[in-house]
């Protein structure tokens, strides 16, 4: 058996044990990064009374009188989605490394600033409408968005692999 076949495998299992790797060791300063970033764009948004709680993941606010918080947990991070994209891209699609460096960016950028903009809206509803439909619209909502941005992402890494032809 030659190692030929085995190379686009452990590519593969490269890709997930750096993603793991990553996700575990670098978790609580990148979900913490996250809550203020998340507190920074709501407050641009108007929601004045929403803080990231110093030191921690967490962001809370307000809906009247009533106070709610979100913790900015290892599954709502873009972290790992982020760097498994970034993995995918420079260690199983083709092409130049110069496209590959390229790709890992362009999917590592769109999908961090987009979780950044899925959680100040679940911010958003829970300021506007209340803890249950900030609840609902995180489960859902934001799921749906996640896998959208995904789709997204990864038809951008393929669109930055397609030669262009000279005209």
């Amino acid at each position: 058996m030659t190692a030929r076949p085995l190379a686009p495998l452990l590519r593969v299992l490269a890709v997930i044990a750096g993603t793991l790797a990553l996700g575990h060791w670098a978790t609580g300063p990148v979900t913490r990064a996250e809550a203020a970033a998340t507190a920074t764009i709501a407050r641009w948004c108007g929601l004045t009374m929403v803080r990231q709680l110093p030191g921690t993941d967490l962001v809370h606010g307000f809906h009247g009188h009533q106070p709610f918080f979100i913790r900015i947990s290892p599954s709502c991070s873009a972290l790992t989605v982020a760097a498994a994209c970034a993995g995918v891209s420079l260690l199983l699609l083709g092409g130049t490394w110069r496209r590959r460096l390229v790709g890992a960016g362009v999917a590592a950028g769109v999908f961090a600033a987009a979780n950044l903009l899925r959680l100040a809206a679940v911010l958003w509803v829970g300021n506007d409408y209340g803890i249950p439909a900030m609840v609902a619209f995180h489960d859902w909502g934001g799921t749906l968005w996640s896998y959208l941005m995904l789709l997204l992402v990864v038809l951008l890494m393929v669109a930055l692999r397609i030669r262009r032809k000279p005209e």
